[in-house]
């Protein structure tokens, strides 16, 4: 496991693995406990990335949890994203969907559209399309674009590539970069297509 010795369980109670074994570790992560979710917050940043101090996903992740232990939005957010993507932790789905839930009820758009991906991938589109227009209803307009791809292919919903275009445009013209990369991509496609069909008319 990649996250040292120390191991959250799902309602975040702090408990040992094992023997001691880096015994610097429990001792930094005494002290960065005792700060506020806002600090442990900006700690984690530079932890993560190695601003000032030296880079540490294990603790950049026990700070994270810390400052979600305290109900601190982006601390709770995040937590989905170390677990999801293994950052100081072990890569963990559920335990990534447990905590984007928990964003989700707070409101955050991100964990809703980060639950919705999730289920995209697993193939499981009812409840894709569920989160996807959770979070386009509250102006996430990336989820637009996920709720475009679920009509052009026909996946839970019927397949409708008019209204799968209607939504790429809407979420491009809202800068969801996903939508203007696919636009992109068409007209390079039809540009290509009517230049073919330019040189057999000029034979």
């Amino acid at each position: 496991m990649t996250c040292s010795k120390y191991v959250y369980d799902k309602d975040l109670k702090f408990h040992q693995q094992g023997s001691w074994t880096l015994k610097s570790y429990r001792d930094q992560w005494q002290h960065w406990a005792s700060r506020t979710p806002n600090s442990l917050y900006n700690q984690l940043l530079h932890f993560l990335d190695g601003t000032g101090v030296t880079k540490d996903k294990e603790l950049s992740f026990i700070c994270c949890a810390e400052a979600a232990r305290s109900g601190h939005h982006d601390a709770v957010l995040a937590m989905g994203w170390y677990y999801l993507n293994g950052v100081g932790v072990d890569r963990d789905i559920e335990g990534a969907e447990i905590w984007y839930k928990k964003s989700a009820h707070q409101g955050d758009t991100r964990a809703m559209y980060s639950l919705g991906y999730i289920a995209y991938q697993q193939r499981d589109d009812a409840k894709a399309l569920k989160w996807f227009k959770r979070a386009s209803k509250k102006g996430h307009h990336r989820s637009v674009y996920w709720i475009g791809k679920l009509y052009w292919h026909g996946r839970y919903v019927g397949q409708d590539k008019v209204k799968a275009m209607q939504l790429f445009n809407q979420a491009a013209n809202k800068n969801a970069y996903e939508a203007q990369r696919t636009l992109n991509w068409f007209d390079r496609i039809l540009a290509k297509r009517r230049a073919k069909v330019g040189r057999h008319k000029n034979k």
